[in-house]
């Protein structure tokens, strides 16, 4: 019971804590057309979604999963010393099974380091946040004076209505306009919508942005990689760089075999002048206990390998990497399945030059 009470008091003292570091600042409204990674910008229900309403009837598991701000982020000059946030959420659920409240619904904020050339990691939204449906708090505070570059990554689960930036009242602070060039447009399982990720800005698709310094739209859809014709032709209406395909674990061979092939024929066809690469996946970690895993596994990327030869002699921008050891290890997923922060660095560092290859081609 005292241990219960400490835990809430402790909570209770970190909200108080941003909530009144957050006093005194100017709230800059941040508009849709202020993020980058948004995959769309018209026909959309809610200004964070990232695919249009009309997808709800053809692909409603699909939709179901693409009202989240996944992948999304905004940039924003200024010599602000503190700098916070206040969201407004489109439901009363801060949080699941395969999301901790931290990542499902909360920022994250880098700060581009010039001497390094890169960017680092400045503050998160912490685990003694009081969520409610418009939640405030500060991500840092009392930085010393000096003019910066910042980037905050959006939530990854939470269906995002309205966020608001809040820097000192004095600063000399502006939103950085996003990037206009090709995308790379990543569609996959709840692996790619950042299930088991401690933190927004550490997803697999936010790694490979910061490596190959590419704009890139997450498609990540939880559950909803099923590899429908639909899908395809909804990838193909976005001009990209390259499409990514990451659906292993949405799928079993029947539905391999049903949709494998029309799949991949759409996507190539529509745009055949686009690299096409289909990324495997690792088995079940701890699949080898049991004997029907093992063989539903070794079916799945038995499938993959033979339909993928069939798909490349039709179409040439299409490639297969098969992604077996992509997460480094048997020891990095709480349910064999999910990679945790150690694995998704894994990805990003093997995937990364395989990007870069076919984007160079």
């Amino acid at each position: 019971m005292k241990k219960n009470f400490a835990i809430r008091t402790i909570a209770v003292a970190l909200t108080f804590c941003a909530a009144a570091s957050a006093q005194g600042l100017r709230w800059i409204n941040v508009r849709g057309d202020d993020v980058e990674g948004r995959g769309w910008s018209e026909g959309l229900e809610k200004p964070f979604d990232r695919i249009p309403k009309r997808f709800a009837s053809s692909l409603p598991s699909v939709w179901g999963n693409g009202v989240t701000p996944t992948g999304m982020f905004f940039e924003f000059e200024s010599d602000t010393t503190t700098v916070a946030v206040r969201t407004e959420f489109g439901s009363n659920r801060f949080g699941e099974n395969n999301f901790n409240f931290c990542a499902f619904s909360g920022t994250d904020l880098y700060v581009f380091d010039e001497s390094r050339g890169d960017w680092r990691w400045a503050g998160a939204a912490g685990h003694g946040t009081r969520w409610q449906r418009v939640t405030e708090y500060s991500l840092t505070k009392n930085l010393p004076p000096a003019k910066r570059r910042f980037r905050l990554y959006l939530p990854l689960r939470n269906r995002l209505l309205a966020l608001s930036l809040g820097v000192d009242d004095a600063s000399q602070t502006k939103l950085v306009p996003p990037r206009t060039e090709k995308p790379i447009v990543y569609y996959g399982t709840s692996i790619i919508h950042g299930a088991y990720n401690i933190r927004p800005g550490l997803a697999l698709t936010s790694r490979l942005e910061r490596k190959l310094k590419k704009p890139i739209v997450n498609l990540g859809f939880s559950g909803g990689a099923r590899l429908e014709p639909q899908a395809a032709e909804m990838l193909a209406e976005k001009d990209a760089a390259i499409y990514v395909c990451d659906p292993y674990h949405n799928l079993n061979a029947d539905t391999i075999r049903k949709n494998f092939e029309k799949f991949f024929d759409v996507l190539c066809a529509k745009r055949p002048d686009t690299p096409v690469l289909l990324v495997g996946a690792p088995p079940l970690l701890n699949g080898w206990l049991y004997p029907a895993q093992v063989a539903a596994d070794e079916e799945k990327t038995r499938l993959f390998a033979e339909l993928s030869k069939k798909v490349s002699a039709r179409h040439s921008n299409f490639h297969y990497l098969p992604g077996g050891d992509l997460y480094g290890s048997d020891e990095v997923s709480m349910d064999g399945v999910h990679p945790n922060d150690e694995a998704f660095a894994s990805m990003a560092a093997k995937l990364a030059p395989v990007i870069a290859d076919l984007l160079r081609k």
